[in-house]
């Protein structure tokens, strides 16, 4: 300090003034620097916390990603067994029309057999063998 002391006393106050105004201006641009690199701080704070959020947001996506595949997977075999029942339900359906085709069939034909003549004469002749059954029941 005593350097600087003797060379303030030494140099005349122009010079003296000419050195605060270099210095001042020194400062100056350093406390710009450190304003810009503080500047440059918060936005490397900011881009961290952004990216956190962003990884975090990935996570969260994926866990939903991954329920959302497995309700997919339950939902396929979910339809698989519809299709097989469907399948099941179609051709019962389809062997219930084949014995319908056929008891229709055997219905015609009987109705055929009541609608002839032998059976008709066949009726008349054993009605008082009916009537008597019945009378005996």
């Amino acid at each position: 300090m005593d350097d600087n002391s003797k060379r303030s006393t030494s140099l005349p106050a122009k010079e003296l003034q000419s050195e605060l105004i270099q210095l001042q201006a020194k400062l100056q641009k350093a406390e710009e620097k450190i304003m810009i690199l503080e500047l440059a701080l918060m936005q490397s704070r900011d881009f961290a916390i952004g990216s956190a959020a962003q990884a975090g947001e990935a996570v969260a996506n994926m866990n939903k990603f991954l329920h959302l595949k497995d309700l997919l997977k339950t939902a396929n075999i979910h339809i698989e067994n519809h299709e097989k029942h469907i399948a099941r339900l179609e051709a019962t359906l389809g062997e219930v029309g084949r014995a319908n085709e056929v008891h229709r069939a055997k219905s015609k034909q009987l109705d055929l057999v009541y609608e002839s003549a032998s059976w008709k004469i066949g009726r008349f002749f054993m009605l008082p063998i009916r009537a008597i059954k019945r009378i005996a029941r």
